[in-house]
């Protein structure tokens, strides 16, 4: 009840702030599973952002050298898919697909406004997390008891339903060792947490759970540094693994398909098998790179990758493969999209500067930089069999979580320096 009137005490006196919060809660329960909430939710963001325009250059002056170079890097981002416009042939999926580039220089006033507003949205976001758990556990065990054959999903592809569901179900991992939550909380979140993993499991999107053994060695690392861990946790997670393996067909899904992309991968090597999910993706990254070869510096561009494929079939090879503009893999899509140049801007800016900028926040929040590691290297991990920079729900939630995360240990370390000029 306290929870409740807190939040009408917010929409009544800082509705802007309300309104921030609650497309950020949103993206972050709905975003991949509800059609428009993504793009709606982002759109929200940035014209937020566009509303304080008249202090972005004061804003920007402001920061640290690391934060320009953080914000500049979405600039360069951008530049590498309009330099590799020099090879396109198919302009107008170059067009299309160009929004994927530009979104990252559209998302930089939100850091303006949020910094500008001093605000923080950490916990709106946590908040969305924990209740996406049950929100698209719920919206998988539907879609399978309908179609049990089927990836469960919602309005968008599977795949990157199932990976909102682990990213999720990794930052609320990363909220339970490193916030001071009570006992109901914390079994709360671990319900979640079990909710997140079956819907990601029931997707049937091989590619999110990769992640797990990463997010096992993170709940490791925490234990042993922490060296305590509530026995409540313990038990609950026990007897949540217990039920999840012996009555619900969750341990079915992942045996079986386990052995279909040994089966898959053994197929392609050993009788030149592409005509499968994981067989076509290695047939992909080796036209990816033979593609790559032809343009080197800038690729052959954006759009012209299933143009590259047809050729192929043309010519007698591939036939029967499926056509995809994506590569499946969000490095070989770079180098074959955008060359050299496109993979050093991927890298930089979607993975080593952000994972530079949370190691940097630790001694700030460690609570934002720990959730910030989540985030990236679940999305650099998802990036190994799903181009998800191709797809606008997934690069609109990496964008607005980053830089959420990244604002709040801004707005966190400036409170703590006017703290101790007060004293």
């Amino acid at each position: 009840m306290t929870y409740l009137k807190k939040y009408l005490n917010t929409i009544r006196t800082e509705p802007v702030s309300f309104l921030a919060g609650m497309a950020v809660l949103l993206l972050a329960v709905m975003g991949t599973s509800v059609q428009h909430v993504a793009s709606t939710t982002f759109a929200v963001l940035v014209l937020l952002g566009f509303s304080i325009i008249k202090d972005w250059r004061k804003i920007f002056l402001s920061l640290s050298s690391l934060e320009k170079l953080f914000l500049l890097s979405f600039f360069l981002y951008m530049m590498a898919g309009i330099f590799s416009y020099y090879n396109t042939d198919d302009i107008d999926e170059y067009i299309k697909l160009f929004e994927r580039y530009f979104r990252f220089l559209l998302v930089i006033p939100l850091y303006f406004f949020l910094l500008g507003k001093k605000l923080s949205l950490l916990k709106y976001l946590y908040t969305g997390v924990v209740i996406s758990g049950p929100f698209l556990f719920l919206i998988a065990l539907a879609h399978y008891l309908e179609h049990p054959e089927v990836p469960a999903q919602g309005d968008y592809h599977h795949i990157i339903f199932g990976q909102l569901a682990m990213l999720n179900a990794g930052i609320m991992l990363s909220m339970l060792f490193t916030l001071e939550l009570s006992a109901k909380l914390r079994v709360l979140i671990v319900l979640s947490v079990f909710c997140g993993v079956a819907a990601a499991i029931m997707s049937q999107a091989r590619g999110a759970w990769l992640v797990l053994p990463l997010y096992l060695m993170f709940v490791v690392y925490c234990v042993v540094k922490s060296r305590k861990i509530s026995m409540t946790a313990v038990v609950v997670s026990l007897l949540l693994l217990v039920l999840l393996s012996s009555v619900s067909p969750i341990s079915d899904v992942v045996k079986q398909r386990t052995n279909d992309a040994i089966s898959e991968v053994e197929r392609f090597y050993s009788e030149d098998k592409y005509i499968s999910s994981v067989g076509t993706r290695l047939a992909m990254w080796n036209i990816a790179l033979d593609v790559w070869q032809q343009a080197p510096v800038l690729g052959t561009g954006p759009g012209d990758f299933d143009d590259e494929v047809m050729t192929l079939q043309a010519e007698g090879e591939y036939t029967g493969m499926e056509v995809h503009n994506s590569v499946h893999n969000i490095y070989f899509q770079a180098l074959a999209g955008s060359g050299v140049t496109g993979l050093a801007a991927l890298l930089f800016t979607v993975i080593l500067l952000p994972l530079f900028v949370f190691s940097r926040g630790v001694h700030i929040d460690r609570s934002a930089a720990y959730a910030g590691f989540v985030l990236v290297l679940s999305y650099a991990v998802f990036g190994l069999t799903e181009s998800w920079t191709l797809r606008l729900p997934a690069v609109s939630v990496y964008l607005v979580y980053l830089l959420v995360l990244v604002s709040h240990l801004h707005v966190s370390s400036a409170g703590k320096t006017e703290s101790r000029r007060r004293l």
